[in-house]
Parts: structure tokens; sequence; C-alpha cells
């Protein structure tokens, strides 16, 4: 028969099963968070966590890697072999061939990434030099995941042309399918003019944008002037060493419209600012290939809201293309 005295070892030990049980429960609800979803509670910030990595500001990327960029900075001239390596991790990542793009990518020290970019949602990959940050002055190039791409924004003056790189992550944030090309280093670091990425030809730069146009996508550059060189414009577009086609006209007209005055290359004096002896507007003249050359006052690169009015406008650039339209 049990007593009083052998039932009081089984009451403590359930009365510690009860109490071991609701501590369990409220760090299961601590560790999930009150949705029921895993929390991230405990994860560095900005850092992956259970919900995975923290999406990425493509803007404060940017400006954080162009903010050394200076003349007389770091440049070293790749070889032809180097070049071809990234133009090939580009095109590789491009066909979703993410393994093969990294082989070649890694033969001279670049890496392929993935983010989720913040302002849009999209995933973006990243194709960047892994070398002391990019000390060579190579450049990276971004591709949108989220759409068969489509046409490119090239910036082959980053700082100086004044914000031309952010005018290039507004655009690639507008418009889906992009390809933001953005060069290495201030166009005067390298010793004569060997890192002018627009005007030489033996450059990641140049080579990553010719593979691109001989894919067929179309290109937009974006460029900065003076206005004191140029009184009375705001703009001028052209399309380099080709002949203007609807795009050209669709994007002077886009500038007007938001109240810009956009000096028209193919029929109007423009200085020099045409655009004519780019070696990426030549390359694309002799494929076919539509593309722009947009140079821009300081005020629609450097004051925020002109900048994104002027994004705008070649969005529509770039749905034109996609339509089929320019």
């Amino acid at each position: 028969m049990e007593t009083r005295g052998s039932r009081r070892p089984l009451l403590l030990s359930a009365a510690v099963l009860l109490v071991l049980a609701a501590l369990a429960a409220v760090l299961t609800l601590a560790v999930r968070g009150s949705d029921g979803r895993p929390s991230a509670a405990g994860a560095p910030a900005g850092r992956s966590g259970p919900t995975g990595p923290a999406p990425v500001d493509l803007a404060a990327l940017v400006d954080g890697y162009t903010a050394g960029f200076t003349p007389g900075g770091p440049y070293t001239a790749p070889d032809a072999g180097q070049r071809r390596a990234i133009a090939d991790g580009v095109l590789g990542a491009l066909d979703g061939q993410a393994e093969q793009a990294g082989r070649s990518l890694a033969r001279v020290g670049y890496r392929l990434t993935e983010f989720t970019e913040a302002a849009t949602g999209r995933r973006v990959a990243e194709i960047a030099d892994g070398a002391d940050a990019g000390s060579r002055g190579w450049g990276r190039v971004y591709l949108d995941l989220s759409a068969r791409a489509g046409w490119s924004v090239q910036v082959p003056h980053p700082v100086s042309d004044a914000r031309t790189e952010a005018l290039g992550v507004d655009l690639f944030r507008a418009e889906p399918g992009g390809v933001l090309v953005l060069a290495g280093a201030h166009r005067r670091a390298g010793a004569d003019g060997a890192s002018d990425v627009a005007h030489r030809a033996d450059t990641v730069f140049a080579a990553v944008v010719e593979a691109l146009t001989g894919r067929g996508l179309p290109g937009i550059q974006v460029h900065g002037f003076d206005e004191g060189s140029l009184p009375g414009q705001d703009a001028v577009v052209s399309s380099g060493a080709g002949q203007p086609g609807p795009a050209a006209e669709l994007t002077a007209t886009g500038l007007g419209r938001a109240g810009y005055a956009a000096c028209r290359a193919w029929r109007e004096k423009c200085g020099q600012l045409g655009g004519t002896t780019n070696v990426e507007g030549r390359f694309a003249a002799g494929l076919g290939v539509p593309w722009l050359h947009v140079e821009l006052g300081n005020g629609l690169r450097t004051e925020p809201a002109r900048r994104a009015e002027v994004a705008g406008v070649l969005a529509q650039t770039v749905r034109g293309w996609a339509a089929g339209r320019s």
C-alpha cells in the first residue's frame, strides 16, 4: 500500500518536470518570435541570421567602393587574359552558370556573390575584385537577377564625373533586367590615360561592355560636363559614332519634358561632347547595337531629386528598347 511518505518523492519529481516544461516553452517562444517564425535575435547586425543575409543598400555599397577614387590613385593595367577571364565570368553569370563563372573569375582574383538589394528587394549578383578592396582599379559589375538581362548602364568616370556612379545605381534600380558596369578607378589614376576606360580598349571595363554588346544588349553610358563649357544646355544626347536611332530622340525629348535643355548632337553643335571617340560606342556602332552617350550638367547629377528625374527619363528609353520601339 502506498503511504503519504512514499508519495512525496513522486510529487516532487512531477513538479520539477512541470517547471522544466514551462521553461522550455518560454525559450522556444523567445527563439521563434511571437509570430512563430525564427527570430534573428542574437545575430550580428547586418550579417546572416536564421532568416538569411540582411538586404544590401547598393547605393551605399557603391559609394563606399568609389570613396577613395582619386587622380593618381592605384591602377594596374590588365593583360588580355585577365580581361577575357572577367568578361567570360560576366557572361557565365548572365547565363546562370554561376559555378563556371566563379571558376573563370577566380583565375584572376575576382569573385561572384549574390545579395538582396534593399531598395528594390531584387536579387543582385556582384562581380568584384577580391584583392585588397580592388586596388588594381579594374571595376565591378552588378547584374539584376530578377529578370532576363536586356540592357546595361555604363559608368566610365565615377567620382571624376561627379555622382555619375549614383545615377548608374538609380537607373539600375529603376528598371529590371539591367547590368551596371562600373569603372574601378578615377579617370586620371593611371599613367598616360591608362585608366580612362571610355577611351581605352585595353581595360576590363571595355572588355565587359564589349561582351555584353556582343550579346546584343543596348547600353547607356553616363558622363558629366561643366555647364560653363556649353552655356544654355543641361545635357547632351548622342549615339556616339553610330547613327542616331529612336532612343536618342526619345531621351532628348524626355529630358525636355522634364524641363531640361538637351543638345541633340546629331543635328546641333554640342561642343566636344558627342562621344564620337568613345571606344565602347564605336564597338556598338560596328555591331549595329543601340548605344547612347549622355552628358549631364552638374546639377542633374549631384542633386538627388533632379538625378532621379533623369533616371526616370533613361528608364523610359530602356523600356522603349524592351518594347522594340527604339
